[in-house]
Parts: structure tokens; C-alpha cells; sequence
């Protein structure tokens, strides 16, 4: 079993943006497997938001791998935020 880390920065809507970061759920590793993400942005201009999804497929570089995701935050003060990156790598097999 498994997890990433991951960490960016929201879209820049209504004004202000949010950091986010946090750790995926914990998987086995094989072809394919994803991870489900979910936390709460940084407080910024008066509020956060929540969000959840699920990463995209592993991509194997060598023996390590890492996921690329991109999600829209829940509506907090009238207006959403989208965001996108990549995990933390993993080295290994589980």
C-alpha cells in the first residue's frame, strides 16, 4: 500500500486564490490504480473550500510513478476554484 502527497495553489477567482495540500488515500500498486484526494484550502479572504477527486492513472517513469490530477473546489462565498498538479512521486512496488 501507498499514498502520495500533493500541494499547489487554486485558480485565482473572485479575487483571491487558496493553497491546498495533503496526502491521497493508500492504495496497492498495479497499472492503472488511482487515489482519491480530498482536504480543505487555506483560509483566504474570509473562507475556504472543500474539495474531493480522484487522481488520473499512475505514470511510471523508471521504478517510481506519480499521478496527475485537476479538480473544481466546492462552492464557498458564492464562487468555486479550480485546481491542478502532480503528486509526489513513489519508488517502489506494494
Amino acid at each position: 500500500m501507498h499514498s502520495h502527497s500533493f500541494a499547489g495553489r487554486t485558480s485565482f477567482n473572485d479575487g483571491h486564490t487558496h493553497d491546498y495540500q495533503g496526502v491521497t488515500s493508500s492504495v496497492k500498486d498495479f497499472p492503472g490504480h488511482t487515489h482519491i484526494m480530498s482536504g480543505e484550502t487555506s483560509l483566504d479572504d474570509g473562507h475556504t473550500h472543500l474539495y474531493r477527486s480522484s487522481t488520473g492513472p499512475a505514470i511510471y517513469v523508471g521504478d517510481k510513478h506519480y499521478h496527475m490530477y485537476s479538480g473544481v473546489t466546492l462552492v464557498a462565498d458564492r464562487h468555486t476554484h479550480d485546481y491542478r498538479g502532480a503528486t509526489s512521486f513513489y519508488n517502489g512496488m506494494s
